[in-house]
Parts: structure tokens; C-alpha cells; sequence
């Protein structure tokens, strides 16, 4: 009796102390050797980070002096946030650097001596392997999902279910974009994100794309606004890939898979535009066995948007994706339209309207347990064939306005993805928002595999 009444007091500790936060810590930027611990509070603070390799052992310490403080404009002109927070806003920015590799480390947030964070071993991350090793990754794409709402609460909650049944850790997350709606203002991403995926974001790393929702409020050519504020992003390669000197686009690596993200929203997207002369050479450098990258807006879709009508949609699909795909990408994905749709192999299909004859590879399910994986060569291929994934039915509302020809499945209920990548395969399934896989399919990397384009597919109906 002793010894509850000790633990319910305790939880009740816990509970004030996290009531100090405007944003509990959330992880940003990692790489093999350093992670950056970011949290909010309302009031000025000596902010402390101690982390250790055991949760009941923090023998490690981020002094206050080393801690980055951002307050409002009006009172910070060095490192400000954006003016739409409260002017008592204090965000705090603690970078953990000289670790090991691939190495679980505990950590907690202290104001002073005082600890505002549980002794939980959930405050913990998990460092990147060491450039180029051959380790496996597993991580969570969601997308259009910042309502605040009982569908959004549903598909995280989905998503963790589903790993503690089978005692599976994150790696990373990515965001797709939307997911602070409406305008993606500082106390939208407060109140309708950071609330939402906490109890994620404290040992995993979200790994962001800008929306149009949060490019109400945030510019990708300056990178300024409260998106910029909530995620610190590389930009001069401190993760990998090539430095991009905007926040707004950046690659980074994990082992030997290489992740790139774009601003399909607001930045130029033709060929000759600062985005893609970097994407170009980005590609160049890349050395990585797989290649995932994305965005916002999908190049195909006919959910409740239709990339054959709208501009941003049709410049991705016939500017950007020729770039991708001459460098080997294996799989996009993308947001904005409230759908889950998830193509055959195809490669090529740059046309509009959009048409299946001539560009799809392999039109089979690539479920191992049906048609089987779709298979590429090893290594990173021009033109070799890519998987497109709209996965923006996140949390809002899902609709269907059509069918684009390219897709093998077309789901329109909320969920999310979860992909792991493990010596040369690539699987991955969709979990709706009652923790149902609605969708299996998987990409094999092993020889040599020349495709020929199919003249009549299979066609959705």
C-alpha cells in the first residue's frame, strides 16, 4: 500500500512538473554523434539537459550557458521566434554532442537543480549509425494531420499499438506536411501537434515538410515563421547528404539509406531553379543503397485534390520527378490530397493528364505474400522505377474525387505508414486508425533487373 501510495504521488510530481512546459522536449537533427533537445516554457529558466547511457544514471550534463535561449522579436534580436508567440516565450535549444553511434542514451530537463521531466526511460534517444554502415531503419510517415481531433489522436495511437504488439522502435518520423491546421501559427502547432504525438516526439526525431497550411504563416526562402521555429532542420549537412543552406530542402542519411526532403509548396520548382540544382547534385553525391524522398503536394492524386488540374501538383510530377528518377529514387511521399494512394511500379509518367500506357514497370500488388516484391537492381539506378504514396489521411477528413491510373491501391479512411528498410529490402504497410494493415507491399534490391515498360496494365477502377 506503501509503495502505491509512493508511485501515485510520484505520478502526481510528474504531472505538475510537465504542466511547466508550453512544449514538453521533443528531439530534432540527429545524426551519429549529436542530437538537439528542444522544449518551451512560459517563464525564464536555467535550462539544464543531464543524459547518461542508463535512464537512473545521468552522468552527463548541457550547462545553461550551453543551452540556446529564442524569445519573442521584441525582446530578442539575436535568435528571435516569430512574433505570433506570446511574448513570454521562452524556447530552449541543447545540442548533446561527442556520442556513439547507434547508441541508446537517457536523458532529462532541468530548470537548475530542479528535474521538469520524469525519471521515464521514454526521454531517451537512439543515435544514427556511423556514415555508411549497413544497418536496418524503421520509421513512420503521416501526413494532413494537424486537426487536434479524435481521427488524428486514433492514428497515432494506431501506430503505437501496433509497434508495442511487436515490441518495434521508431528510428524517425517524417511529416508530409499540414499538420497544424489552419495557418500553422505558434499556438496551432501548441495546442493541435506537440500535445498530439508527445509522447513520440520525446524519443523520436520528426523529420518535417512544410504544407501550405503552415506556408500561411512560415516563408521557405527565408526560413522564417512558427514552422521554422518548431523543427531545426539540416542545412549545411550536418546530418549527411549535401549542405542546401535552406531549411526549407535538406537530405540527411541513415546508414546506408538517404532521405531528401523538398519545398514543394513555395520554392521554385522548374529544373533551373535553386531547389533542383541542389537536388541534382545531391544525387550526384549520394552513395546510399535506397533513396526515399518528400514533400507536400503529390504529383499523382485524385483525392480531394487532382494533380492533373492543380499547378504545384503538375510542376512536381513534370519537373521534379524526371530529376528523382534519373537518380534512382525508390519511393515518394507525399501529402495535401486526403487520401491513401499507392502506386504499381512505374517510371516516366510525366505526362498531363496523367497516363498509365507506356510507364508502369510492374503492375502487380508487391505484397510478398501475393504478386511478390517489386523487384530493382541493387544500388541506385536511373530510371529503374519508384513507388508514389499519398499519404495525407493523417487526421482530417478523407474524400476521393477520381481515379489516377498509375495506383494498385486507393484507401479513403485516416492512417499512416510504417516502412523499415533492412539489408535489401524495403517493406512497408498502411495501419488505418483501428490498427488494421489495410496495405502491404515491398521493394527487393538485389542484382541486376531491367524493366520493360508494360503497354496495357492493370488499371484501378
Amino acid at each position: 500500500m506503501r509503495s502505491f501510495i509512493f508511485l501515485f504521488l510520484a505520478s502526481l510530481v510528474a504531472s505538475a512538473d510537465n504542466t511547466s512546459f508550453v512544449r514538453a522536449p521533443y528531439l530534432q537533427m540527429a545524426n551519429h554523434e549529436s542530437i538537439r533537445v528542444v522544449w518551451r516554457t512560459s517563464a525564464d529558466s536555467t535550462p539544464r539537459v543531464r543524459y547518461g547511457l542508463r535512464h537512473d544514471s545521468l552522468d552527463s550534463e548541457v550547462p545553461a550557458d550551453s543551452v540556446l535561449t529564442r524569445r519573442h522579436p521584441s525582446l530578442d534580436t539575436v535568435a528571435p521566434i516569430f512574433k505570433d508567440a506570446p511574448v513570454s516565450t521562452h524556447q530552449f535549444e541543447a545540442t548533446i554532442s561527442g556520442l556513439k553511434p547507434a547508441t541508446t542514451y537517457y536523458y532529462a530537463v532541468y530548470d537548475g537543480e530542479t528535474r521538469l521531466t520524469p525519471a521515464d526511460t521514454s526521454y531517451r534517444f537512439k543515435t544514427h549509425p556511423a556514415p555508411g554502415t549497413d544497418a536496418p531503419v524503421y520509421f513512420w510517415v503521416v501526413g494532413d494531420s494537424g486537426t487536434g481531433g479524435k481521427a488524428q489522436a486514433a492514428v497515432h495511437s494506431a501506430m503505437v499499438n501496433h509497434n508495442a504488439a511487436l515490441d518495434k522502435q521508431l528510428d524517425l518520423y517524417i511529416h508530409v506536411g499540414d499538420m497544424a491546421y489552419s495557418r500553422g501559427t505558434n499556438k496551432e502547432f501548441n495546442d493541435r501537434f506537440f500535445p498530439m504525438y508527445e509522447p513520440t516526439l520525446r524519443n523520436t526525431v520528426c523529420w518535417p515538410s512544410m504544407g501550405n497550411h503552415e506556408g500561411a504563416t512560415s516563408k521557405g526562402a527565408s526560413g522564417v515563421g512558427p514552422y521554422y521555429d518548431a523543427y531545426i532542420c539540416p542545412t549545411n549537412a550536418e546530418a549527411g547528404g549535401l549542405a542546401s543552406g535552406k531549411e526549407a530542402y535538406y537530405s540527411f542519411d541513415f546508414g546506408r539509406v538517404h532521405f531528401i526532403c523538398l519545398d514543394s509548396h513555395d520554392l521554385d520548382r522548374r529544373p533551373s531553379g535553386e531547389m533542383a540544382q541542389w537536388l541534382k547534385a545531391d544525387l550526384e553525391k549520394t552513395q546510399a543503397d535506397f533513396l526515399v524522398t518528400f514533400f507536400h503536394h503529390p504529383p499523382y492524386t485524385k483525392g480531394t485534390h487532382d494533380s492533373d488540374k492543380e499547378g504545384q501538383l503538375i510542376e512536381m510530377r513534370e519537373h521534379i520527378m524526371p530529376i528523382l528518377e534519373s537518380g534512382g529514387v525508390d519511393i515518394v511521399f507525399t501529402g495535401h490530397s486526403h487520401i491513401y494512394e499507392r502506386s504499381m511500379l512505374i517510371d516516366g509518367a510525366y505526362h498531363t493528364p496523367t497516363i498509365a500506357e507506356g510507364v508502369i514497370l510492374d503492375d502487380g500488388d508487391g505484397d510478398p505474400a501475393g504478386d511478390g516484391p517489386y523487384r530493382k537492381s541493387a544500388g541506385l539506378n536511373p530510371h529503374n522505377g519508384v513507388i508514389q504514396v499519398v499519404t495525407g489521411h493523417g487526421g482530417t477528413g478523407v474524400g476521393r474525387s477520381g481515379t489516377i491510373p498509375l495506383m494498385k491501391r486507393i484507401i479513403v479512411e485516416n492512417g499512416s505508414c510504417l516502412i523499415s528498410i533492412t539489408g535489401d529490402t524495403l517493406t512497408a504497410e498502411m495501419v488505418n486508425l483501428k490498427g488494421d494493415i489495410r496495405d502491404t507491399f515491398a521493394i527487393t534490391k538485389k542484382g541486376v533487373v531491367k524493366h520493360t515498360p508494360i503497354a496495357n496494365p492493370w488499371q484501378p477502377e
